[in-house]
């Protein structure tokens, strides 16, 4: 079983403090991949690329990956927990889920139809597959398959292009490519695998309006004061996942606040305290050639 995760920073402070430290505590070999060149400019729509270049480096199809995000998760428990919570889906790839449809919003409310609690769309901020079925996947799909949906033709038509305003995005890709194949991929409903602790939204927009006030006002923003609220109680139950994910914004900058204060429950610090000079012994970083990308 590989971890991996894709970052162009590699000090970046979740990943160094969190994510690596959380890793070796567990057992977890985390795989960090970023291109070779760090003079081309890097999109969001490149990590596709990039991990489809990297899995078909693997000589072995049948190995289990598991990907995360580099700067807003951590892990809580090692291969053996993983493995056994992933081999009960009984689905060739499994994902993460959440409480927002990002960044599709309505239109993606709309193509899932009834919800499924209490998380009911995919996060691609964590996943879990063999090799070869996630490979399988990028090559049936090499872009986002959005003519294969009625309400996105009829909106199309209408001069809302979704791949012009989404196709920047993962979670759109794979959100679409996950209801064009809910027999092979799933979706982790129940946090047994990954657990979402991003704030809900009630509109997509308000988070690029939090993000805002958040950048003008820091810790003094209206939206910092209710997340600290929020997720120091959210936080007091322990996870039953392996991955933990504070997938937004706000909840990131208030979760690396609330460690620095001290102010994490024990069922998180417990995976935390780790030299750091053995974490840095213990990151494995692959460049990538630049030929990944477009």
């Amino acid at each position: 079983m590989k971890v991996v995760t894709i970052a162009t920073d590699l000090e970046n402070r979740f990943l160094r403090g969190l994510l690596a430290p959380s890793c070796v505590a567990v057992g977890l070999d985390l795989t960090i991949l970023r291109p070779a060149d760090r003079s081309f400019p890097f999109n969001l729509r490149d990590k596709r690329a990039m991990l489809s270049r990297y899995l078909s480096e693997l000589a072995d199809r049948d190995e289990l990956i598991v990907f995360t995000d580099a700067y807003d998760a951590l892990f809580i428990r090692g291969a053996a927990d993983v493995e056994a919570a992933y081999r009960a889906f009984d689905r060739p790839i499994v994902f993460s889920a959440e409480l927002n449809s990002a960044p599709l919003g309505p239109v993606g409310q709309a193509l899932y139809g009834d919800p499924v609690p209490p998380y009911p769309y995919l996060n691609s901020g964590g996943f879990a597959g063999r090799a070869g079925d996630i490979l399988d996947c990028y090559a049936k799909y090499p872009l986002p398959p959005s003519g294969r949906f009625e309400l996105l033709e009829r909106l199309r038509a209408h001069g809302y292009h979704t791949d012009r305003r989404f196709g920047w995005s993962d979670q759109y890709y794979w959100t679409l490519v996950h209801l064009l194949e809910r027999d092979s991929i799933a979706l982790d409903h129940e946090a047994r695998l990954f657990e979402c602790y991003g704030k809900p939204y009630t509109d997509v927009g308000e988070i690029m309006l939090e993000e805002q006030e958040l950048t003008a006002r820091g810790s003094g923003a209206p939206c910092y004061r209710r997340e600290h609220t929020r997720l120091r109680k959210r936080l007091q139950a322990p996870s039953r996942s392996a991955q933990v994910h504070f997938n937004s914004g706000v909840s990131k900058t208030v979760a690396l606040d609330l460690f620095d204060e001290g102010l994490f429950p024990d069922w998180l610090t417990a995976v935390l305290d780790v030299p750091a000079a053995e974490v840095a012994d213990r990151l494995r970083v692959h460049d990538l050639a630049a030929a990944y990308v477009r």
